[in-house]
């Protein structure tokens, strides 16, 4: 069991990196903005946007609210790359529930839905649960029956969210701007979409620790 007391307790760990989440998900959408070709219309990271409630003093920020998501423009790839892209068309969403102090991180989700060649829907999701107490879930992010089948931090990967059995899948402590790389890898996974090519991780191990 302790490995998985461990994983919430770091799960519960990211939830302190409310101030930085923002910055740190708007870079990396600047960089792959700024890819050429890219699959987003420029400054998408503009597209983030804050908006604070004003009887909770909460603040939700999303990607491309008005259009619900913001489209990956898939067909902007160069033709060697799209045989790599098994999707022909994708939306991806960012949302984030910030406290009134903009420190505490309480929800977090990226997700990519999309159509496959042949029409059949296909989702990616990755997701940390409000930790606020609720009606529908009392326990707050301590969703099903514990923490190896519902860890906090957690994916789903199939044709919609809503099909059984619905497979959650366990992620490491990752941040929220790796996560929003990590899942675009998945959508995109060519080398210009892979922030940890292998010649530089191989060269990152071999440096010596300070």
């Amino acid at each position: 069991m302790k490995a998985w007391v461990d994983l919430y307790s770091a799960h519960q760990a990211l939830r302190t990196q409310g101030a930085e989440a923002e910055k740190q998900i708007r870079e990396v959408l600047r960089r792959l903005g700024e890819q050429r070709p890219s699959v987003f219309q420029s400054n998408v990271q503009s597209r983030l946007q804050p908006q604070r409630n004003p009887e909770t003093g909460l603040q939700v920020v999303e990607l491309n609210r008005a259009r619900r998501g913001e489209e990956v423009h898939l067909h902007q790839l160069p033709a060697a790359d799209q045989k790599e892209v098994h999707l022909k068309e994708a939306r991806l969403t960012v949302l984030l529930l910030l406290d009134r102090s903009r420190q505490h991180l309480h929800q977090f989700t990226v997700m990519v839905e999309g159509k496959r060649s042949d029409d059949s829907p296909w989702t990616v999701a990755v997701h940390l649960p409000d930790d606020r107490p609720t009606v529908k879930n009392p326990s707050a992010d301590r969703q099903g029956h514990g923490g190896c089948g519902h860890a906090a931090l957690h994916c789903h990967v199939g044709p919609t969210l809503d099909v059984q059995p619905k497979v959650r899948v366990p992620l490491p402590p990752l941040s929220p701007g790796a996560i929003v790389e990590w899942v675009m890898s998945q959508v995109v996974p060519t080398a210009a979409f892979e922030p940890a090519l292998w010649p530089n991780v191989v060269n990152a191990r071999s440096q010596p620790l300070r």
